[in-house]
This record gives C-alpha cells, structure tokens and sequence, in this order.
C-alpha cells in the first residue's frame, strides 16, 4: 500500500480520494455501504448523566464499525482495532473453545480484559468528552491490509457524521497494535497512537507459533499434519483432528509430569527412539521452547521457584522453567493451528518454511543457562540430532511460493517509520506476542531514524515484567494457577487503572505533538512496581528478526 502523506488539513481529503478511488474499483455488484444508524445513550456516572450517540453500519467492505460520540465532546476520537479472531467457526474442544467459537464481526471500541473492563474504559473516556470508535476487517483472521482500509472507510464515515472531529489517536491490542501502527505510518490521518502488546511481522508470528507446533509434532505425535491442509471441507475436518491431537498430547504429558516431575515420560503418540525416550520428557518440552522463543516464565511459573521440601532447589533449576514452556506452549501451538487452517485458506498454500532452519544453533548459550534443565550435554546432542533436517525421521515443512510472498509481503505491515508520537507497553513474558517483537519495532524505529524516515524522540516502551518470584504450590506440590493472571505474562493483563493511564497519555500526546518525558511516565505508574521504562532493555529478537 502506497504510502501516502500530508498536512493534517488535507488529511481528511486524501482519506476520502482514496476511499473514492477503491469504491470506483469494485465491481457494480458489490454491496453499497449500509447506513449508519445513531441512538441515543446515557449512563450515570457520579449520580450525573452522561449522555452520547452510539452509531453503527457496515462498510462497503462487509466491515462492521461503531462510534460513540459524547453530547459534551472536546474534539478527540479514539480509533481501537481489536486482536486476532478466527475466520472460522469452531464446536465446542476443551480448553481452546469449551462453549464453541461463531465467527465474530463485531468491533470493539477500547480495550479491556472483558466486557465488563471494556464498557468501564469507554465510560470513563465518554465522561471526559472523548468519543471512542472500532472497526474490524471484512475477513478475521490475519488481515492487517484489509483492516487498515477499514479504519480509513470508518475514519471518513465519523467525520462525515460529526464534523467537529478535529483530533483523532488511535491504540490496538495485539494484531491490533500492528493494524493500528501500519495506519498510522502510511496515512496521516492520526495524531498520536499507542500499542498494547504488538504484533510481530506475520512471517515472524508464523514463524513462532509454526517452529514451536513442528517440533512438538515431531517430537510427540508425527501425525499430527500442522501445514498443507487440503482445500475444503476435508482441510477443516483435518484441522479438528490435529486439534485433537494437540489436545492429546498436551494432555499425556501433564499427567506425566504430575505423577513424576523428575523423571516424567513420553506420550504413547511419540515414535523417537528409546534412547531419547529416556531423557524425561520435560527437558524436551523445555528444548521446544528455548529453540522457538516461547517464554520460560508463564502464568503460573516464574522459572526460579520449587516447593518447600527436599525438592525445593532441583524443582526451580531443573522443572519450573520447562512446566513455564508448557503452558505457553499450549497457546503457541494452538496460535499455530487456528493460524495456518485461516492463512492458508486466505492464501492458498503453505504460508511456514523451515527446510533450511537450523535448530541447532538457535540454543546458544542457552544450551549452558538451562543445562541441567536439559538434562546434560548428551541428551541435549541427542534431541538436536532427531531435529535435524538430515533426520528422515523428521521431515521439513517446505512452503507454498505464492503463500509465502502472501504472508512476508501482501501482509505486511508497519516498518517503524514513526513520524507521530507512538507509546508501546508491552509484556516481557508473553505467550502470544512475545516481548522479541516489540524490540524489533524499537529496532526498526532506530534505524529509519537514522535513515531520516523518521522523526527521533517518537517513540517511548513502557515494559510490564512479572514479580521475581511468585509461584504458588498447593500441599501435593503441585503449582496453582492464579487468578486474576499473573502481571507480565499471559495477553493482555493490564488493569483498567494502566488502560486509563496510557488513554492518557495518549490524548496529551495527540494534543501536544509531543510524547510524555520518562520521568512524567514514570511518575504515572508509580503505584505499580511492575511497570518500568528502561532505554537500555533489550530482550532477544525472535528468530525470524534476527
């Protein structure tokens, strides 16, 4: 998509050529935009009635939109873009879908951990005079081009509707972080955007969840088919069955670990040879995640702590940070699964490629860090050799050209060339947008500043990091899932208080032309000791950034 800039005055104009220009494209049978429809609203906040317009339509695109303009506005809008959904339905599978899944097209406004969470910040941001505004995409699934348009086919609409919109700032949540940052980059049409937890590139979150699903695969079920799933009805009835698998697996080996943390075994499913069958089965685990990037710190373990007794030290070395992988793990591989059946529907063919990647030397100085965790050198040579290409035993997924080039550059996104105020906040231990991505955004920022296609001083990182320790063992030994999650793990854990704080920072920013200082910023989240800002940071990049 052709990058386009101008002065804010033009910025509405260029929008609307351009709108006009895809509209001309279409075919005449396409469907015209529905109407918006306004209704009025109130809430009472304070013993005070807030009252506002709630406006709905569908765009030309089949892209469902909603805005929210207070009767008080102060002249900033909001624009939130929502995190991946499936572009398929699901039946109801433990653990990844336990009522179902129906294909969802409804937008959302702001963000938040529930609904509940959603409907407070969008009051609180109403109550202030802001208006807050979403739009999905015609298609789920990874569809960040698509989705950009839809912004700018709701960001025309909005202003046709309310023309006293005279600032608009935008934030997302995961692969809404990215949809939200390629808008802003290519189109002026936005003051100041934050965000939450970014995406990677689609290649490098492809990458990620497919490296971590391939070796689980081969490892503990090689039937599980993963990539290439035929056209049709037969496609879907494959992927159902690789879920069950999945599921299968995840499923042996937890019982495994629980009946013996120290020397669990294998899965029946898996067909490596005895030898490596006697290395436990959670140092494979553990390798799956030091080779594909899936964090050692999750939910429940922080990769440090054991319970009280004799095994107390040997448990923190050697089993918390393989027990942290496979909770990750567990949503790495099932990102993979829902990912591929809808990217190579949209793409048509096998959108991972591994027939050249070399596991083996991803470990590093991991392979001394996590040693005894490992279980040794030689069962660390053993497990490398069965990954390697050279193995028949474990045969490499080689992907479809087209579907490739769909993936690294048809979906494409944001390339870091920052020119407004942008804020990220991110989570250094998270399963699904890992904290690799957000360094890498850093890093391409850096170097289109020093290229001159960037602005310098655009860009600040706000970090979320867990506690240092913060496991809890039941009597059994067992580690107890916490609830509420873990701060700086999981997806999207931030608290309404952090949400309303970097709102705010967000509206000054779009304001001002100008980011908070790391001292105001600072200062903002000093109620909470897991958020810090640190210019020096640098967690590792995920392999396919490297």
């Amino acid at each position: 998509m052709k990058n386009i800039k101008s002065h804010k005055a033009l910025a509405a104009l260029v929008v609307t050529a351009l709108v006009t220009t895809m509209a001309v494209a279409i075919p005449s049978a396409a469907n015209a935009a529905a109407a918006t429809t306004c209704t009025k609203a109130s809430f009472k906040s304070s013993g005070k009635s807030v009252s506002y317009q709630k406006c709905t339509g569908t765009d030309w695109q089949g892209a469902k939109y909603e805005i929210r303009m207070p009767s008080k506005f102060n002249g900033m809008m909001y624009l939130y873009n929502h995190g991946f959904r499936g572009n398929h339905n699901l039946p109801a599978i433990p653990v990844i879908s336990p009522t179902g899944y129906m294909v969802n097209m409804a937008p959302e406004v702001v963000p938040g951990r529930t609904a509940a969470d959603q409907e407070t910040i969008a009051r609180a941001l109403l109550k202030q005079g802001y208006a807050v505004a979403g739009t999905g995409a015609p298609t789920q699934g990874w569809s960040v081009p698509e989705a950009v348009n839809a912004n700018l086919e709701l960001i025309v609409e909005a202003r046709s509707q309310f023309p006293n919109i005279n600032k608009i700032v935008s934030w997302g949540h995961s692969l809404g972080g990215a949809i939200s940052e390629s808008l802003s980059e290519q189109y002026d049409v936005i003051d100041a955007t934050a965000n939450l937890s970014i995406a990677g590139s689609a290649d490098s979150q492809f990458t990620y969840a497919n490296d971590f699903l391939w070796m689980f695969k081969t490892l503990f079920d090689p039937t599980i088919k993963g990539n290439g799933y035929t056209p049709g009805k037969a496609g879907y009835m494959e992927y159902l069955g690789d879920v069950t698998k999945v599921l299968t697996a995840f499923g042996a080996i937890q019982a495994a670990i629980a009946a013996d943390p120290l020397a669990p075994a294998w899965p029946a499913t898996s067909t490596v040879p005895a030898a490596m069958k006697a290395i436990p089965v959670r140092s494979a685990v553990l390798l799956l995640g030091l080779l594909s990037g899936v964090p050692v710190q999750s939910n429940t373990y922080d990769a440090s702590s054991g319970p009280a007794g004799p095994l107390e030290t040997s448990y923190g070395l050697v089993i918390n940070p393989a027990l942290g992988v496979f909770e990750n793990g567990f949503t790495a591989a099932a990102l993979a699964l829902v990912g591929n059946y809808d990217a190579e529907v949209k793409c048509g063919g096998v959108i991972f490629d591994n027939s050249s990647t070399d596991y083996a030397a991803r470990l590093g100085d991991n392979g001394d860090v996590y040693a005894a965790g490992l279980s040794g050198k030689t069962s660390i040579a053993g497990m490398l050799a069965y990954l390697s290409k050279y193995n028949p035993a474990a045969p490499r997924v080689t992907g479809t050209p087209a579907a490739l080039n769909c993936i690294k550059n048809d979906q494409a996104n944001y390339t870091g060339a920052v020119n407004i105020p942008t804020i990220t906040i991110s989570q250094t231990a998270d399963q699904v947008t890992p904290a690799g991505f957000t360094q890498k955004f850093k890093e391409l920022y850096e170097a289109n500043v020093e290229a001159g296609t960037a602005k310098a001083g655009q860009l600040l990182n706000i970090w979320n990091k867990p506690p240092d320790t913060y496991t809890k063992f039941d009597k059994a030994g067992r580690g107890i899932t916490p609830s509420p999650e873990t701060t700086g793990t999981s997806h999207l854990v931030y608290s309404n208080a952090d949400l309303l704080i970097i709102a705010k920072m967000l509206a000054t920013a779009g304001k001002t032309g100008k980011l908070p200082s790391v001292a105001s910023a600072k200062s903002a989240f000093k109620k909470n000791p897991n958020m810090f800002i640190d210019p020096d940071f640098k967690p590792e990049l995920m392999f396919a950034d490297r």
